[in-house]
């Protein structure tokens, strides 16, 4: 949801890959540090590889969406505390992350 909202937000790239591959080329500065921290993208489980493609599905359909999060642009771990988060209109906290809007 983070991504799409982003999206949709004029300061951010205008596609999916765009946001989540912005900065990709500045080790742990870009977007989603999943998109830099220099580990190949080949899953090790496929179980949970599914999983993630179906929820994707889910979610570009518009279907099970959390509300508590539906204008989210940020979120980060519980276990870190970023600069820019007090900056932030904290939404909810969900697991272990945090997520905010601008």
């Amino acid at each position: 949801q983070v991504i799409l909202n982003r999206v949709e937000d004029d300061t951010y790239p205008d596609t999916i890959c765009g946001v989540v591959y912005q900065n990709q080329d500045r080790r742990n500065a870009c977007q989603f540090s999943f998109a830099c921290d220099g580990r190949s993208d080949r899953t090790s489980e496929p179980r949970a590889w599914n999983k993630a493609k179906h929820v994707a599905e889910e979610v570009l359909d518009g279907r099970n969406l959390v509300q508590q999060i539906r204008t989210a642009t940020h979120y980060h771990a519980s276990y870190v505390s970023p600069s820019w988060a007090p900056k932030m209109k904290r939404l909810s906290k969900i697991g272990r992350h945090i997520f905010y809007r601008t």
